[in-house]
């Protein structure tokens, strides 16, 4: 049998989900607690051990700022689903919403070095862009070291 936490935490991990997709936005805390029925502290807690698998990371304020692999903070990723738009907070993110939702998405991209606009569409699970290279400078398994660097 799952434990109570643990049937907590899937419950808020889908009601974050659930409220990402319909409002391209991330609830905050209060929202949390309202729409589940309980405490800001019981919210806290339960973000605190769904951000031990990197899947929410929080703001230094403590609202979310990473639902992987939505952004819940605008960044230069923006992913266009349809009439629908979210943020990824990077590339690799960015891919993985179309990829979650399994959709054909316009991603909005840009160049590192000389910001030069390179869009990214991605259609029926393919890049469908003319050319470029996604540059993914730090290894996997160091991406949590400084996730905001990374």
């Amino acid at each position: 049998m799952q434990k109570a936490t643990e049937k907590f935490d899937q419950r808020m991990r889908m009601y974050v989900y659930r409220y990402l997709l319909r409002n391209g936005k991330a609830p905050r805390i209060a929202e949390m607690a309202k729409g589940l029925v309980t405490s800001a502290k019981n919210i806290r807690a339960g973000i605190g051990r769904l951000s031990e698998s990197h899947a929410f990371m929080l703001q230094e304020n403590g609202e979310l700022w990473r639902a992987a692999p939505f952004s819940c903070i605008p960044t230069a990723f923006p992913v266009k689903v349809g009439k629908r738009s979210w943020f990824g907070n990077c590339i690799w993110d960015a891919l993985g919403i179309p990829a979650m939702l399994n959709q054909d998405a316009l991603i909005g991209a840009a160049c590192g070095c000389c910001n030069l606009d390179m869009p990214i569409e991605v259609k029926g699970g393919k890049l469908r862009t003319g050319s470029g290279v996604i540059h993914i400078a730090v290894p996997a398994r160091e991406w949590y070291k400084d996730v905001v660097f990374t």
